[in-house]
C-alpha cells in the first residue's frame, strides 16, 4: 500500500509539474508574441517618423509642396505625401507599415499581422509679424540691459546686445549673432543676460516690402465710395476712437464726423496715402495703414484690456512706410499708454524730438513692435542712468498674439510647423 501510494504521489507530482511546465511555456511563449508585437510596432512608429523628417527636409530644401513616395527601411514600408491644403497650408503624412507573428492572429488567419502607424505634420508658409513682441531689421546699436524684462518672441536681422543681466522669456533669435555669446558664461566677456525662452543665431526674416493686399481689401470694401469717406484716404486724417466702437474722424482740418468702425472699415482696413493720426479708446478689430507717417497724440487703449481680460478681443494694427512717431504735445508730456499692434516697414517706431523734449514719463506699452531700424524714445545719462529726456519704457507683450492678429496684418513668408501628430 505504501508502494501504491509513493507512486501515485510521484505520479501527481510529475502531472503538477508538467501542467506547470505547459503553463510556463506558454506564459514564455506569451510574453514572447508581446515582446515581438511591442518591437514590432515601434520599429513601424520609428520608420514612420525618419520618413516625415526625410519629406520635411525635402520641404525646406526644395520647397516641393506636392510629391509622393515610397520608403523602405528596417523590414517596413512607408508611403509619404507632401500635398497643399489651402494655399497657406502644406501638410505632410508618412503611413507606415510592417509584419509580425502573432499566434492567436495566424491560428486565426495562417498569415503574419499587419501592423500600421501614422505621423502627420502642418506647415504654414504665413507667420503674422504680430506674432513677435519685438522685430528689428537693425537694432542701430543699442543694448538690452539689467532692468529689462520681456516675455513675447524677439528677432533681429544684425547683432542683438546685451549688458548686464536682461530676462528673455521668449525665444531670441538674431542674424547676425548675440553679443556678448550667450554660450559664454564665464570670464571677463561672459553674457549674464537670462534666456529663458532659448536664443539661436544665423536666422534671417525679412519685413515684408509689398503690403499690397492690405490696399486691396480696403480697395474691395470702399467700393464706389468718394475718397476720405469710408477706407481710402488721401488727405491728413486724425481718428479719435470711441469706447463704444465709434470713430471721431477729421479730415484735413475739415469739421469732424462721428461714424461706426464697421461701417467705414467693413473688412477690417484702413488705408491712407498721408499722414493719419489716432488716440482714444478702441473697440473692434481693426488695421491702419498709412503710406507716410502714424502718429500717436495721446492714449490709444482697448476698451476691453487684454491684461486684465486675455479674453479680450480687440486688436488694432498700426502700420506705416515710414515712422511710427509719439507726438510731442501736452498729452503725451506726461506718459502715454499704447495697446496696439505697431508695425514702421521703412522706419522706426520713436517719440517726436526724443532727445530733446522734456522728460516725459514712460511709455506703458502692450502689443508688438516692428521696425526697420530701432528708434530712440529718449535719452538717458551714462553715469546714472536716469532719464534726461523723453521717455522710460514699460513694455509687455499682448500674450493673444500667439494666436490672433489684427485683419489683414503683414507677415513673413516662411516655412513653419504649426502642428504634429502621430
Amino acid at each position: 500500500m505504501f508502494g501504491k501510494g509513493s507512486v501515485l504521489v510521484i505520479l501527481g507530482f510529475i502531472l503538477a509539474f508538467a501542467t506547470y511546465e505547459r503553463k510556463m511555456n506558454r506564459a514564455v511563449m506569451s510574453s514572447s508574441d508581446n515582446f515581438n508585437t511591442y518591437y514590432s510596432k515601434a520599429v513601424v512608429h520609428e520608420s514612420a517618423i525618419s520618413s516625415i523628417n526625410y519629406a520635411i527636409n525635402q520641404l525646406w530644401s526644395s520647397a516641393d509642396t506636392s510629391d509622393n513616395f515610397t520608403m523602405v527601411a528596417n523590414g517596413c514600408t512607408t508611403n509619404v505625401s507632401i500635398f497643399p491644403l489651402n494655399l497657406d497650408t502644406i501638410q505632410v503624412k508618412a503611413k507606415s507599415r510592417g509584419y509580425v507573428f502573432e499566434d492567436e492572429y495566424w491560428a486565426n488567419h495562417n498569415s503574419l499581422m499587419l501592423v500600421q502607424d501614422s505621423v502627420m505634420a502642418n506647415f504654414s508658409y504665413k507667420m503674422s509679424l504680430s506674432k513677435y513682441f519685438w522685430f528689428t531689421n537693425n537694432e542701430n546699436g543699442v543694448y538690452w540691459i539689467g532692468g529689462d524684462t520681456v516675455w513675447g518672441p524677439i528677432h533681429t536681422n544684425t547683432v542683438l546686445n546685451t549688458n548686464g543681466d536682461p530676462v528673455f522669456y521668449g525665444k531670441v533669435t538674431a542674424f547676425k549673432g548675440i553679443a556678448p555669446n550667450p554660450a559664454r558664461k564665464s570670464g571677463a566677456d561672459k553674457n549674464l543676460a537670462k534666456f529663458y525662452g532659448g536664443w539661436e543665431v544665423g536666422i534671417k526674416n525679412d519685413i515684408p516690402t509689398d503690403l499690397s493686399y492690405l490696399i486691396n481689401a480696403a480697395n474691395a470694401a470702399n467700393g464706389t465710395a468718394a475718397p476720405n469717406t469710408k477706407c481710402i484716404y488721401d488727405k491728413e486724417t486724425s481718428f479719435e476712437f470711441l469706447a463704444n466702437g465709434d470713430v471721431i474722424r477729421t479730415v484735413d482740418g475739415s469739421a469732424p464726423d462721428t461714424v461706426a468702425i464697421t461701417d467705414i472699415a467693413p473688412t477690417g482696413v484702413i488705408y491712407s496715402s498721408m499722414d493719419v493720426r489716432v488716440k482714444g479708446v478702441f473697440n473692434g478689430q481693426l488695421t491702419i495703414y498709412s503710406n507716410q507717417n502714424l502718429w500717436i497724440d495721446d492714449d490709444i487703449v482697448y476698451a476691453d484690456d487684454p491684461n486684465t481680460n486675455p479674453n479680450s478681443n480687440d486688436l488694432l494694427g498700426l502700420v506705416a512706410k515710414q515712422n511710427v512717431v509719439i507726438s510731442e504735445n501736452g498729452m503725451n508730456n506726461n506718459d502715454v499708454t499704447i495697446q496696439s499692434c505697431i508695425m514702421a516697414m521703412d522706419g522706426s517706431f520713436t517719440a517726436e524730438n526724443f532727445s530733446t523734449r522734456p522728460i516725459s514719463g514712460k511709455i506703458d506699452f502692450t502689443g508688438s513692435i516692428v521696425q526697420n531700424k530701432r528708434g530712440g524714445v529718449g535719452t538717458f545719462s551714462s553715469w546714472s542712468g536716469s532719464i534726461t529726456h523723453g521717455f522710460n519704457k514699460y513694455y509687455r507683450y499682448d500674450k493673444r498674439l500667439e494666436y490672433m492678429a489684427p485683419p489683414y496684418y503683414p507677415f513673413l513668408r516662411s516655412l513653419r510647423l504649426v502642428s504634429w501628430w502621430e
